[in-house]
Parts: structure tokens; C-alpha cells; sequence
């Protein structure tokens, strides 16, 4: 948010509903939840709106590890087989193309890494110790 916009409704109202959901968790009392209330409907910008809010932890949903995994298989996918394109165009580019191949490769390993299960063998377990 830029400190400085004007707020709409629709924002003291998002505004409203979070203090509501933190006021039923129990981290406001019952005073602070209506003088923040006060505050929310007397804001003017967002940056006000963004005060309201001070000292109790945000909504805002963060990046899920799987999401990032997501961005760099397919980070890898696109620079692998934007190479094997590139030497293909590089060297002439006669023929067939070949490149299609590394295609097919990479896209069966990337499915099968988004989308497959990853069974982790670990260390078999120790034996038990002999007194």
C-alpha cells in the first residue's frame, strides 16, 4: 500500500473485518477493538488504514514453499531447453529438429518432479546394541 493513496471502503472495510478476526483471537480488548474501529472509519488514506493494523501480525498470505518449487522447475525447464534451441539455430540449423528431443526428455523429468512423489529411502534402522 502507498501511505499516501486514498482509501476506499472496500479497504476500511477489509480493515474492519481483520481487526474483527484479531478482536475474536484475543488480541485486542474489547476498548482497543473499538478505538481501532473509530480510527478505521476515520481514515482517509491507507497509510492510516496500515496504522490501524500496528503491532498485531499480518493476513497477507505468504509464498508457499511449493510455489517456489514451482517457479524453478519451470525456471530450469525453459533455460535448459532454451540452449539446446539456440545451439540447434547456432549451428545451422539443418535438418531435423533435434532439439525436440531434449524437449520431451526435460518435460517427462519435469512432470515427474512437479508432479510425482518423492520417496526419500533413508538409512535402514540400526540394529539393537548387545549389552
Amino acid at each position: 500500500m502507498t501511505d499516501d493513496l486514498l482509501a476506499s471502503d472496500a479497504d476500511r472495510a477489509r480493515v474492519s473485518g481483520e481487526l474483527r478476526t484479531h478482536y475474536e483471537s484475543g488480541r485486542l480488548t474489547l476498548d482497543e477493538f473499538q478505538d481501532r474501529l473509530d480510527e478505521t472509519h476515520k481514515a482517509r488514506t491507507e497509510g492510516q488504514l496500515e496504522r490501524v493494523l500496528r503491532q498485531l501480525p499480518s493476513k497477507r498470505p505468504t509464498v508457499s514453499p511449493r510455489d517456489t518449487r514451482w517457479r524453478s522447475l519451470a525456471f530450469q525447464y525453459v533455460v535448459i531447453n532454451l540452449i539446446a534451441v539456440l545451439v540447434w539455430l547456432f549451428s545451422g540449423a539443418h535438418g531435423d529438429f533435434w532439439p525436440k528431443w531434449v524437449l520431451i526428455v526435460t518435460l517427462i523429468g519435469f512432470t515427474r518432479r512437479a508432479f510425482g512423489h518423492r520417496h526419500r529411502r533413508g538409512l535402514p534402522p540400526r540394529p539393537p546394541r548387545l549389552p
